[in-house]
């Protein structure tokens, strides 16, 4: 049970306390006579002696409450008590319609709003917040004619000091007896609560799930053993953190929107270490508000007790997957809904499809899904049947008997067993192999040959394809049974030029590791970005990633200027057009230079009519004009 002190000011309500204590036979045994000038002293002796709750009044209850952290019941003066003070007052004061002065702070006081009809009195109530404003709170009562004033110890000697009659605030049993039942049932809802925490974290403790607690800031406050095994740390390490520094992989808009009461749940996949695991967030929510979030993480296991040695075989014959969700650097909105479904997918063993242009980097994404998902441990295995006849493609998959190699004898199929395929380009598998694997994904088996001998597969299958998948079905070069097995789970990647702040975001990382490489020094200044930025780039990431090798390679300076950025835009990657049956370099142009070239046609040179129908200044076109390099032959 939690313990109870008592602090008074006077003898008498000690006195009325321990009668309290006796009559009702209260569980309290610390009740003690304190001054003011001692309060603070007094209460961390009784916290030194077991106190986990104080009742005070007052100034006293103030000074404890501001210099302490145990919990405070204050002792409220009743309607009752003070209206005998009244009464009594009005006896020291020899005076028609009197004025008295109600001084202390806002919490010892009740509603005393008909006082002044039921005593014939003017009464005026001067409230506190803090000790240092007694003095001023007294002083103005005074000059506005108080004729009696009522408070505490402190109010009552400033009273003394301008001769003003004065009477003490007395508790009686009333309130005193109020107070005793607060402290009393909050020592009781303490006791639960301590019971019933110990009591769910002996349940979560036991728990072989890790079950993490944050507050509205996304700090960790409280969790289990078993995520302290899957993190790899002690907990006065992670106490305090963020969650986002923790696991990297959750996403902190998610997280946010759970708090703000915007979604109810958030689940998704994560790496913790070598190990994929399944996080799923609940909120914490209360009548008005939420004040915190449940992580429940669930180990992601294909194959129980093999998964270390298996994680150690496929890495020493190289086939594993090393990009991860966590070195992602997309910032764009674009990018975020798909992050969250690619994590999300990770968590199923259906088949996924990864739709994107060339270089949008969908590989990447089909490692970091293989990292997450339940065939971790297993190998990860790419093919690309492009090129090859229906012949060798389903020997590519399926096996060929007259191999003496181990994979090639068996089929990348049987080499992915308990791990992710990976086949890139899809769409140009050959119609009978389409067939066979449609029947691979839908029942996890295949005939081997012509006596119905079985041949059974456990893998995740990642399909990717640069084109659109529906009109290659349409046109009959796609098997229906196929798309519509492989595209419930679809993630269409967006190119990069519809997302402008990852060409920025991934520019600076570039740059990041070419220093780290070559240990030289370059800055990319904002004016540089910007021509990156409004570049299209046909080839994604791959040509991105590729010109900002040669960027940084060739610069001539510390610094990469706009204008060799520009240079070598023009000389990697010049576009052609077909003139008079001959194709022609032509020098890229943005489009808004373009559009401002066409208009200084139409209008024979104007800039001020090109201005007016663009909605922009003649200055800022005269920009436009330099920036984008548009030739005026006017």
């Amino acid at each position: 049970m939690a313990k109870i002190a008592v602090l008074l000011p006077r003898e008498m309500m000690v006195e009325e306390v321990k009668a309290i204590i006796e009559e009702e036979q209260l569980d309290i045994g610390y009740v003690k006579l304190i001054t003011t000038a001692t309060a603070v002293d007094e209460a961390r002796q009784a916290m030194d002696e077991g106190a986990t709750i104080i009742v005070a009044r007052g100034a006293q209850a103030y000074l404890i409450k501001k210099y302490t952290k145990v919990p405070i019941v204050e002792i409220k003066i009743t309607a009752q008590e003070l209206a005998r003070l009244v009464k009594r007052g009005l006896k020291m004061v020899d005076k028609p319609y009197p004025q008295v002065a109600l001084v202390g702070f806002a919490n010892m006081f009740v509603d005393t709003t008909y006082f002044e009809e039921i005593f014939d009195i003017k009464r005026k109530i001067y409230y506190t917040k803090a000790m240092e404003e007694s003095d001023e709170a007294v002083r103005k009562a005074v000059e506005d004619g108080a004729d009696l004033i009522i408070g505490g110890d402190v109010i009552n000697e400033l009273a003394a000091k301008y001769q003003v009659p004065s009477l003490f605030f007395e508790s009686t049993k009333e309130s005193l007896q109020t107070a005793l039942h607060t402290a009393t049932s909050m020592a009781y809802a303490a006791n639960m609560e301590k019971e019933y925490r110990a009591q769910f974290e002996t349940v979560i403790d036991t728990s072989e799930s890790g079950i993490i607690k944050i507050d509205t800031q996304m700090l960790i406050t409280n969790l289990n053993r078993a995520s302290l095994d899957m993190l790899g740390k002690k907990e006065e390490r992670l106490i305090g953190k963020s969650i986002l520094e923790v696991v990297k992989d959750l996403d902190g808009e998610s997280i946010k929107s759970l708090l703000d009461n915007q979604r109810d749940i958030y689940t998704t996949s994560a790496l913790l270490g070598s190990q994929a695991v399944m996080i799923t967030c609940v909120p914490i929510r209360g009548e008005e508000e939420t004040s915190g979030i449940i992580l429940n993480i669930l180990r992601i296991t294909a194959r129980p007790g093999k998964e270390a040695k298996q994680y150690e075989d496929v890495h020493l014959q190289g086939m594993y997957a090393r990009h991860v969700f966590a070195n992602f650097r997309y910032k764009s909105g674009k990018m975020k809904p798909v992050m969250e479904k690619a994590k999300n997918f990770a968590l199923s063993k259906k088949p996924i499809l990864i739709q994107g242009e060339v270089g949008t980097e969908k590989e990447r994404f089909a490692q970091a899904i293989h990292n997450n998902s339940p065939y971790k441990a297993g190998p990860y295995v790419m093919v690309n049947g492009s090129g090859l006849t229906e012949e060798e493609q389903l020997k590519v998959f399926f096996g060929d008997p007259d191999k003496k190699g181990t994979r090639e004898r068996q089929g990348v199929l049987a080499t992915a067993d308990g791990g992710t395929l990976l086949i890139t380009e899809v769409e140009k598998l050959s119609p009978v192999v389409q067939q066979r694997l449609f029947w691979v994904v839908r029942h996890g088996e295949s005939i081997r040959n012509a006596v119905n001998i079985k041949e059974y597969y456990d893998c995740r299958l990642i399909l990717t394809t640069s084109i659109d998948l529906q009109a290659e079905v349409e046109a009959g070069r796609f098997r229906k049974d196929l798309y519509y097995l492989v595209t419930a789970l679809c993630l269409q990647i967006p190119p990069l030029r519809e997302r402008p702040e990852d060409v920025e975001n991934l520019v600076n990382g570039y740059r990041d590791q070419f220093v780290k490489n070559y240990t030289r020094y370059i800055s990319v200044p904002e004016e540089t970005i910007g021509v990156l930025k409004e570049y299209h780039w046909p080839g994604n990431g791959i040509q991105l990633e590729m010109f900002c090798e040669r960027l940084f390679l060739g610069t001539p300076k510390k610094s990469v200027s706009a204008e060799y950025a520009k240079f070598l835009l023009r000389e990697l990657y010049p576009e052609t057009q077909e003139v008079a049956g001959e194709r022609k370099v032509v020098v890229y142009k943005h489009p808004r230079a373009k559009e401002i070239a066409e208009l200084l046609e139409k209008h024979h040179g104007n800039r001020s009519a090109v201005a007016k129908e663009l909605g922009i200044s003649t200055t800022t076109l005269w920009r436009h004009i330099k920036k984008y390099e548009v030739k005026d032959e006017f």
